[in-house]
């Protein structure tokens, strides 16, 4: 064998030997990989969905994202809210996070089969200050994930991987026990500075991984 086809033989050799060890690396346990697979789930955290009685308007698109179109009227607030959503974004309004718009048009609850009633609506649009504030958050409701219109406190951070459990079988899967710290980054301007403190203190939680084609990831609830 030739001095230039050994050099180009170990070259592929270190070549194979590298991308077999990235390939087992993606589906090792890490504290990179379970960080990287947390991000999008803890970044929501600090968001509640916007609780309001939804109205559709006669001929226009029945959506559930924004803008909210709701009633003035204090008791059309949705359940076990008492109004105090409208109020809150009639607050942000305040604030320039939020376009604030009366109107009066033929409308009715959103997913009724009543007849459209003309009467006076409010219509609530993310200002782009406010965007990163009110959007759609995934949230499961029965067995599927559905966007709903949410307002978002701050924006959540990973902070660190504190440990995890030795990877076991469980059910047919590859499953591991994640224990993590967030902490809230970005506050609402409007929040105030002992607020913004303790949300920007790092808290502890625990999610299950399980091991999936294409490496860790968080398991459903």
């Amino acid at each position: 064998m030739s001095k230039s086809t050994s050099v180009s033989a170990t070259v592929l050799l270190v070549a194979t030997v590298g991308a077999l060890s990235g390939c087992g690396d993606a589906k090792a346990p890490s504290k990179a990989a379970f960080a990287a697979a947390l991000e999008p789930v803890v970044s929501d955290v600090f968001c509640h969905p916007i609780d309001v009685m939804r109205y559709e308007v006669e001929g226009e698109p029945a959506g559930s994202g924004f803008p909210v179109v709701t009633s003035p009227k204090p008791t059309m607030a949705g359940p076990g809210s008492d109004g105090k959503a409208v109020a809150m974004l009639d607050g942000l309004a305040g604030v320039g996070l939020v376009t604030r718009t009366t109107f009066e048009k033929p409308a009715r609850w959103s997913g009724s089969t009543n007849a459209f009633v003309r009467q006076p609506l409010i219509s609530y649009a993310p200002t782009p200050k406010g965007a990163s504030y009110l959007h759609m958050v995934e949230r499961k409701a029965t067995n599927a994930l559905v966007a709903v219109p949410s307002f978002c406190l701050a924006n959540g951070e990973v902070v660190d991987v504190v440990r995890w459990t030795e990877p076991t079988n469980f059910a047919g899967h590859r499953v591991s026990q994640v224990t993590y710290t967030y902490r809230g980054v970005e506050p609402i301007p409007v929040m105030p500075p002992a607020e913004q403190a303790r949300i920007a203190e790092p808290k502890e939680a625990s999610m299950p991984f399980e091991l999936q084609s294409d490496g860790w990831r968080p398991m459903p609830r």
